[in-house]
C-alpha cells in the first residue's frame, strides 16, 4: 500500500483505505476502483491524495454505484451552503437547489442500482448537512420503487433536501418542534419551489394515526411524498445518531415496526426494497471476529451478503452461515486493525 497524491491518480488504482473529509465524512470505501469521473471529483474537493492497494491477494472486484459517494460529498458542500444562507440572513436561492435536485435524480436513475454506504462517521457540526443529503437519497430512491415521474423525484427530492432547514432559522423559538412550520413558511416565499416540496418540509413528523407534528394530520391526509421523507429522515437518525452503534439492517427493522401507525404499508415497503444494507465494497467486522468486504449480495436478502475476509482471503456466504452475523460496520481507516 502507497500513498499517492490525486494529482497522480490513475483510473484503475483501488483504494486501500477509506477516503473522509476532513469532517469526518465518507467520500469513498476501502476497496473501491477508481474511475476518471471519481478522480476529477476528488480535485474537485481538493482531496490530497490516497492510499492505493493494487496489489493486494485476494483483490475485491467492486461496483462502480460509489461514484454515488462523490456526488454526495458535493451535494454536502451545497447544502452547507443551503443552511448558511438561512442561519445569517433568512434567504434561500432557488436555482442553486433545483439545480442540486436535478442532478441527485439523474445520478439515483442511472446509478443507485447497488445503493450506497449508509453508515456515515459523522462530527457534530456536520450532522445536519450530511443527514439531509441521506434522506434526499433514500427518499429519491424510494420514489422511483413507487413509480413516480422525473418531474415528481425532482419535487421529493427539494422537500427532502430542505426538510430540516427550519432547524437554522432564527424564527425557530423551539427549532425540535418549530422546524417543520418554519421551514414551510420559509420555502412559500420562493415561488419557484414546488408547493408539494414545501408541503413535504411542514409534514416530515406527522403519523397516519394524528399523533405527530405540527398539524396532527392523519391518514390520507399525511401526503405520500411527505411520509417517503419521514420514514428516511427516522432510518438515517437511527442508523447515524452519533455515539450509537446500529447496523443498516437494525434501522429497517426499526422502520418496519411503524407501520399503520407512523407510516403506510406500502411507503415501508417501498422504503425497505430500495435499501441496501450492506453494499458491495462496505467493510464489516463479522460476529467472528473476522474482518472483511462485501463482495457480493443476495436479492431478497440483502443483510446476509458474501464477505471477502481480508487476513485469509476466505468467501464467507453468510446465508450458509446461519450463526453468523455483521456486528460492525467498519469506517475509521484505522479501525480494522483493533
Amino acid at each position: 500500500m502507497r500513498w499517492v497524491p490525486t494529482s497522480e491518480l490513475e483510473e484503475g488504482d483501488r483504494l486501500g483505505r477509506p477516503l473522509y473529509t476532513t469532517d469526518g465524512r465518507l467520500i469513498l470505501s476501502s476497496g473501491q476502483v477508481l474511475t476518471r469521473r471519481m478522480i476529477s471529483g476528488l480535485i474537485r474537493m481538493n482531496v490530497e491524495g490516497a492510499y492505493i492497494d493494487n496489489r493486494r491477494p485476494n483483490e475485491v472486484s467492486t461496483s462502480p454505484v460509489n461514484q454515488l459517494e462523490v456526488l454526495r460529498a458535493a451535494a454536502f458542500d451545497a447544502v452547507r451552503g443551503f443552511f448558511n444562507s438561512v442561519a445569517e440572513s433568512e434567504r434561500l436561492e432557488p436555482r442553486p437547489i433545483m439545480r442540486l435536485a436535478n442532478d441527485i435524480v439523474r445520478h439515483v436513475l442511472t446509478e443507485a442500482d447497488g445503493g450506497f454506504q449508509m453508515k456515515e462517521h459523522r462530527a457534530e457540526a456536520a450532522y445536519l448537512y450530511a443527514h439531509s443529503v441521506n434522506v434526499c437519497l433514500l427518499a429519491v430512491m424510494t420514489g422511483m420503487k413507487l413509480g413516480y415521474s422525473d418531474l415528481q423525484l425532482k419535487t421529493l427530492a427539494i422537500g427532502a433536501l430542505l426538510h430540516d432547514i427550519g432547524r437554522v432559522s432564527r424564527h425557530a423559538v423551539n427549532p425540535e418542534y418549530d422546524h417543520p412550520r418554519v421551514g414551510f413558511d420559509l420555502m412559500r416565499r420562493y415561488p419557484e419551489l414546488p408547493l408539494l416540496s414545501a408541503h413535504v418540509v411542514l409534514q416530515h413528523h406527522e403519523k397516519v394515526n394524528g399523533t405527530g407534528y405540527p398539524l396532527g394530520v392523519q391518514g390520507e391526509q399525511f401526503r405520500q411524498a411527505a411520509q417517503i421523507v419521514a420514514v428516511a429522515n427516522d432510518y438515517d437518525h437511527f442508523v447515524n445518531e452519533i455515539g450509537e452503534n446500529r447496523l443498516p439492517h437494525e434501522g429497517i427493522e426499526y422502520i418496519m415496526s411503524k407501520v399503520d401507525t407512523h407510516y403506510h404499508i406500502s411507503v415501508v415497503r417501498a422504503f425497505v426494497q430500495s435499501v441496501t444494507p450492506y453494499p458491495v465494497g462496505t467493510m464489516v467486522r463479522l460476529s467472528n471476529g473476522m474482518v472483511g468486504t462485501v463482495v457480493e449480495m443476495h436479492k431478497g436478502q440483502l443483510s446476509r451478503p458474501v464477505i471477502q475476509t481480508h487476513d485469509h482471503g476466505l468467501r464467507i456466504d453468510l446465508m450458509h452461515f446461519p450463526t453468523e452475523f455483521i456486528e460492525e460496520v467498519i469506517l475509521e481507516p484505522g479501525a480494522a486493525a483493533v
